[in-house]
């Protein structure tokens, strides 16, 4: 069963965050590739004549920080981030009684699909 602490949304509770967590998870994104960016800028100050390292770890510094508050409050929402790239979320719900996930993919207009707990994201299901 759910932890005590856990959210349990239901379709209109999760779609209507929608609103509220694509904004982040499109920061979220720009921010994970200015990291990637600003260690490979790192990388090549290393390698060659470049003196840009120090501007690149205080770009890496920063985006870190971003990248780390933004996840907090996706956590803060009770969604369950499962992977950065293509947006994909978790929602903590129950269906006929038992604890499943509501699934969602950024880009998705609304959230229309759900899982067993057990089966991640190849066991999406339409709901």
């Amino acid at each position: 069963m759910s932890a005590p602490s856990e959210p349990v949304f239901d379709k209109a509770e999760a779609d209507a965050l929608l609103p509220r967590l694509e904004p982040l998870l499109r920061d979220l994104q720009g921010a994970v590739l200015s990291d990637a960016m600003a260690g490979m800028q790192e990388h090549a100050a290393h390698g060659g004549r470049s003196n840009g390292a120090a501007r690149a770890a205080a770009s890496a510094s920063r985006s870190a920080a971003r990248i780390h508050a933004i996840l907090e409050e996706i956590a803060e929402f009770g969604v369950i981030l499962r992977d950065v790239a293509t947006g994909l979320c978790d929602f903590p719900a129950l269906r006929e009684g038992r604890p499943v996930y509501l699934c969602w993919r950024l880009g998705e207009g609304e959230v229309g699909w759900w899982h067993p707990r057990d089966a991640g994201v190849a066991g999406r299901r339409p709901l």
